[in-house]
């Protein structure tokens, strides 16, 4: 499991320890499962007592922090490029979803018939956005349909995500730090054919509370929605 994290609310050792309990309360117990904790360069949130708490709780834990904010998707690729297991998921700190949505990831992934199990937003998710936030997730997801036909998941950017080694491969060769990388990662899985790929319905979890985008994070995005296109319409 790796979850980055930037700035977390007070508390949010402890409310991972809980996650991660219930997580592996439905996992065999002959799995080992290592926990990557990336900290995108938080200015606040994060203390040396947060830390030890973890490594006290958890068996196989790696914090990795890094001095200078990179951005979700530069974060997520520092990790994941550490990580040493034959499987990966990744999802925010603060577990947005369900846990069974997790469970049934994991479970997808261990039955080995996927290489990638993506998370699909469901509308009980796009009625808890922010209006902003809202407007711009459901517009990707139009984008999506119209400059990306091939693409085989058009919701790109829910916050759960899974593969194996083939599809850890291929996370790696996302270069986008904001938001967009999810998209970036499910454009490179679509155009390989002997990738194989699953999706699962995802549902937020009671009590998360989502911030709003700001104008200027909507332009980056939209630049890098922008340069996925011209990088696709050129490797054609």
């Amino acid at each position: 499991m790796v979850h980055p994290c930037y700035n977390p609310h007070p508390g949010w050792a402890e409310d991972l320890i809980r996650h991660y309990t219930l997580f592996m309360s439905r996992i065999p117990t002959d799995v080992v499962v290592h926990m990557y904790v990336v900290d995108d360069g938080s200015k606040h949130g994060v203390h040396s007592e947060d830390i030890d708490q973890l490594q006290q709780a958890i068996p196989h834990f790696t914090f990795i922090p890094l001095s200078q904010n990179l951005g979700k998707g530069g974060a997520l690729r520092h990790a994941i490029r550490q990580s040493q297991g034959d499987l990966v998921i990744y999802t925010d700190a603060d577990y947005p979803y369900k846990m069974e949505n997790a469970w049934e990831m994991y479970q997808r992934l261990a039955e080995g018939n996927a290489d990638v199990v993506v998370g699909v937003r469901d509308e009980q998710y796009y009625d808890q956005l922010p209006f902003r936030r809202k407007i711009f997730s459901l517009s990707l997801k139009l984008m999506n349909y119209l400059f990306f036909p091939g693409l085989k998941v058009k919701d790109t950017q829910s916050g759960l995500k899974g593969f194996n080694a083939k599809g850890k491969a291929l996370f790696l060769k996302t270069t986008i730090s904001a938001f967009l990388f999810d998209m970036e990662f499910l454009v490179l899985v679509s155009k390989q054919k002997d990738i194989q790929m699953e999706w699962i319905y995802v549902q937020v979890r009671e009590g998360i509370h989502f911030s709003t985008m700001k104008p200027r994070t909507i332009l980056t995005e939209l630049f890098n929605f922008a340069s996925i296109l011209i990088r696709g319409f050129f490797s054609k």
